[in-house]
């Protein structure tokens, strides 16, 4: 692994409870996404660390990752904070939009709250 996963490995394993596989699994998650621009599993794990993996050992790797792990929605904003290394003494600029998808027959809205860091808005809660 090179810094920037270990960097990342170890900030989140301040504030996930996690074992080594599973934070090392979340913490590849996480650099493909920003990596891809994409949360499509098919295409990330094409950008997984390739170790002599597959990239379908990866795409079954991040299947069972995301329906066997979950992080109390609480843990998130506190960590994004943090890493951002934002203070309570600085302004923050927060952003809030609201999203609306029909499924079927069923509308589903979502609105976002988030901060908005180096011209990128980082989402902090969501309310379906």
């Amino acid at each position: 692994m090179n810094d920037c996963h270990n960097q990342l490995s170890k900030m989140l394993q301040k504030h996930i409870t996690l074992n080594l596989s599973r934070t090392k699994c979340l913490t590849a998650f996480v650099i493909s996404m920003l990596q891809c621009r994409t949360v499509n599993l098919a295409l990330l794990c094409n950008a997984m660390p390739s170790n002599k993996a597959k990239s379908q050992s990866w795409y079954r790797r991040l299947q069972r990752f995301v329906a066997e792990v979950s992080i109390p929605w609480q843990i998130l904003p506190k960590m994004l904070v943090s890493m951002m290394d934002l203070k309570e003494r600085d302004k923050w600029v927060l952003c809030m939009d609201r999203t609306n998808w029909k499924f079927g027959k069923k509308h589903i809205n979502i609105l976002y709250l988030a901060i908005s860091f180096n011209g990128i808005a980082i989402p902090l809660f969501g309310v379906f």
